[in-house]
């Protein structure tokens, strides 16, 4: 390895009060209380008992179905309840892209902001809301929380290696995250604002075109199957899922697989100096 490319919240950093945060502002402010119950529904998709959605599936949240994907192309789907329902008749075959209607929970936040679009959030809404708990998060008066492993991963993954970090969150709301984290070493190269899953190839791309680097010798650190792992895997490189929801507990979809950070450290810890 001489590349490593971390993702940014949910791997280096993971604070549920955000989250939650985000989840609780569209639920209060939702017109008409259609907010009203949002927190825990998202609870019942975390958990595994939501009658339709659940981690790694993708939602359709005009029709309000939730789409079985299991290898990125739409096979079932079924109503909010959970009656089996016919897939959208104008969904393209193949693989479910990107940029179209549908979305997909791989992350707390895409499970709030996907079940907040069902009961009638628009893209305004959602950012609104979603600017507003990231600036909670930078706020000073807000307790950080920190891993105990960051600095130690950090440097352990540095020897040798240039450190990258993206992030899809604009520079104005991530950055004051990033410096409030004072990790150390600090990133050749800080993405904001990095449109993954497309990004990633742009940083891989960057990575060869300054270093000579092959994507074979690139490791992406990442909790989102979906924007931070699938497309890197897909041209060569190496990748560690941070896996706090369950997704892929077969490790079908990454090189190695973890229930969460301090996981993923300690596995480090392990693995002999040189490597």
């Amino acid at each position: 390895m001489k590349v490593v490319l971390f993702d940014l919240d949910g791997t280096l950093h993971d604070d549920p009060r955000v989250t939650d945060y985000y989840a609780r502002i569209l639920e209060e402010d939702m017109p008409g209380g259609t907010g009203r119950g949002l927190r825990d529904e998202v609870t019942d998709v975390i958990q595994g008992n939501h009658p339709a959605a659940r981690p790694g599936c993708f939602v359709e949240p005009t029709l309000g179905i939730a789409i079985n994907a299991p290898h990125w192309t739409a096979e079932t789907a079924v109503d909010w309840v959970g009656n089996p329902v016919s897939l959208p008749s104008d969904l393209p075959p193949g693989p479910i892209r990107h940029d179209g209607a549908l979305r997909y929970l791989g992350d707390h936040w895409q499970i709030i902001g996907a079940l907040a679009a069902r009961r009638g959030a628009d893209a305004r809404s959602l950012r609104e809301a979603f600017v507003r708990a990231r600036r909670f998060a930078n706020d000073p008066s807000t307790t950080l929380i920190r891993s105990e492993s960051l600095d130690e991963v950090l440097q352990r993954l540095s020897q040798g290696r240039r450190l990258l970090l993206a992030t899809n969150t604009t520079e104005e709301l991530a950055r004051p995250l990033v410096q409030r984290l004072n990790m150390r070493p600090t990133f050749e190269v800080i993405r904001f604002d990095a449109h993954k899953p497309a990004g990633c190839a742009e940083l891989i791309a960057h990575a060869k075109e300054q270093w000579n680097t092959a994507p074979s010798e690139v490791l992406v650190i990442g909790d989102n199957l979906w924007n931070d792992l699938l497309p890197p895997a897909e041209q060569g490189c190496r990748t560690v899922h941070i896996d706090p929801l369950g997704m892929d507990l077969s490790r079908r979809w990454s090189s190695a697989r973890f229930d969460n950070f301090s996981a993923f450290a300690a596995a480090l810890k392990e693995i002999p100096d040189g490597i």
